[in-house]
């Protein structure tokens, strides 16, 4: 597997950077009420999990068509709730809206579990929507040509949308529990559709079909995926995605001693495995086996071994996977592992506890995901061809394009920096002063993003607070620092909005020129300092 690093662009970072002055520019928004409501949702009393969390706070009910926006005219759209699906064109030079219905879906009742509902916008005139319960369609026009039900989903949510070579490809996904009774836990883990639409030989007078579904389960924390420009897919996440059905379990595991000779044999049950899948780090007096990044041995063994004579093997006639160790004596042992690591932790988590640890039982918020990595998965296979591990790095925000696989961006010290993921390797293609610091002190954070020169970084609180970081403005006449006394042609600026509005912001898009921001009957509009 190929290990990939972030490479920073040293050039594009200020050492010297000296923070944001406050601007005094007047940006205000113009607001319209709008006849019908926004099709709003929250989670319910069985969505408490970290997963359930994240699907909610990335909730954006102010959709783009980026294709046929111009110059003059910007192209928003809203899920109703009544179900439509609303248009909203905005003339820039007359500062006027129209608005008309383009098409609709079911979005059931107010008993379903649901999350928030979805729309993108494709090539060929397609967009992709998500009803956030148990759906995913396709429409041209006002016409629905093809409709996916996830039956037993308890939500679904739209990831990405994109054409790629003359096929419709849509990711989604969807939440699941399960029970951890050992650990007083409660698990969750997600489940990534990644569905193939052919367009190529589309007549406008049939329906689609898909030609392929794959279902990934991703363990541990999902932050997103996007499509690479080859068509693979790029996860960000705490573990490694597999397909679903390719999961390796082990049944059971024996061991037995022939003299110096100690054989481990694992009962698998499941998918098909790989060399790559088994990971096996050794020492003189420890072992730690995982497959399939699950660890099925790890402590301490029961005696010495010679840790360069260490073998292990795949079963040909059954699913099986045997480990060879060798001792360094021929003494008997008493146990394979003479203590867990697990039980180690468990011991000193014991003694913790005793200083004054609740006797609840835990919930997943409880646990932090210290791992956070890139993985590349083929498109033919659904392996794992490639990781990038960015542990330590919060994802800041996820920016979508229509052409383009999405951009991350990263928080590197107290900055964060843009990645593009168009080319063979990331990226770094801007950086936003100390966005990251800025990010880390919003409690209250409802959006936070940049446009799409990069010049421009904002954050929407809860109370309707917009924070806008001009990132370069340049300056007309004399000014100099008063630290330094040099000479400064550009600074950094901090712009602050609050949008008279009763309703919280539930949708936001930026352009180069312009912030539009929904809430539940408005639609408002500030033009950005440039």
């Amino acid at each position: 597997m190929q290990h990939i690093r972030l490479a920073v662009d040293h050039s594009k970072l200020d050492s010297k950077f000296d923070g944001y002055k406050v601007s005094m520019d007047n940006i205000h928004f113009e607001s319209k009420q709008l006849p019908q409501r926004s099709c709003l949702r929250s989670p319910t009393n069985s969505m408490v999990s970290l997963q359930h969390m994240k699907v909610f706070s990335n909730d954006n009910q102010l959709f783009c068509n980026v294709e046929k926006c111009t110059e003059s005219h910007e192209y928003l759209y809203r899920i109703l709730d009544t179900g439509h699906i609303q248009e909203l064109a905005y003339d820039k030079r007359s500062r006027q809206w129209k608005d008309m219905i383009i098409g609709n879906i079911d979005i059931g009742t107010d008993s379903s579990p649901a999350f928030p509902t979805g729309l993108i916008f494709t090539d060929f005139e397609f967009y992709v929507a998500s009803n956030g319960i148990s759906d995913i369609s396709v429409h041209l026009g006002t016409e629905v040509m093809l409709k996916r039900t996830f039956e037993g989903a308890k939500g679904i949510c739209l990831i990405e949308a994109k054409v790629i070579e003359n096929k419709l490809n849509i990711l989604a996904y969807s939440v699941e529990n399960s029970e951890e009774n050992d650990r007083k836990t409660t698990k969750t883990r997600s489940r990534i559709y990644w569905i193939v639409v052919n367009l190529l030989d589309f007549d406008c007078t049939s329906n689609l079909t898909i030609e392929k579904e794959t279902q990934f389960i991703q363990n541990g924390h999902f932050e997103t995926c996007t499509f690479s420009s080859d068509g693979n897919l790029i996860f960000l996440a705490s573990e490694k995605p597999r397909v679903d059905g390719e999961q390796v379990t082990v049944l059971n595991h024996t061991w037995s001693q022939t003299g110096a000779t100690i054989e481990v044999k694992f009962t698998l049950t499941g998918g098909s495995l790989s060399q790559e899948d088994v990971d096996l780090n050794v020492s003189k007096s420890s072992v730690k086996l995982a497959i399939q990044d699950v660890v099925v041995l790890n402590g301490t063994l029961g005696g010495e071994i010679d840790e360069n004579d260490v073998e292990i093997a795949m079963g040909q006639t059954e699913k099986s996977l045997t480990l060879k160790l060798k001792s360094t004596s021929d003494k008997k042992w008493e146990k394979l592992i003479g203590l867990e690591t697990s039980r180690m932790e468990k011991v000193e988590n014991e003694e913790m506890g005793k200083m004054g640890a609740s006797e609840e039982p835990m919930e997943e918020c409880d646990e932090a995901d210290k791992a956070l990595l890139f993985y590349w998965v083929n498109r033919q296979s659904g392996k794992t061809i490639a990781q990038c591990d960015v542990s330590g790095s919060q994802s800041l925000f996820v920016r979508r394009n229509r052409d383009q696989p999405a951009d991350f961006c990263l928080r590197h010290d107290v900055d964060g920096l843009l990645w593009s993921f168009a080319g063979p390797a990331p990226c770094h293609v801007a950086t936003l002063q100390a966005f990251g610091y800025v990010q880390a002190s919003k409690t209250t954070r409802l959006w936070s993003g940049c446009s799409p020169n990069n010049t421009m970084a904002c954050i929407i609180e809860g109370n309707n607070r917009v924070l806008l970081y001009s990132q370069k403005v340049e300056v007309f006449g004399s000014l100099s620092n008063r630290k330094t006394s040099q000479t400064v042609n550009h600074v950094a600026k901090q712009h602050l909005l609050r949008l008279e509005c009763p309703d919280p912001i539930r949708g936001v898009h930026m352009t180069n020129t312009h912030l539009f921001v929904a809430t539940k009957e408005h639609i408002h509009v500030a033009e950005l300092p440039v």
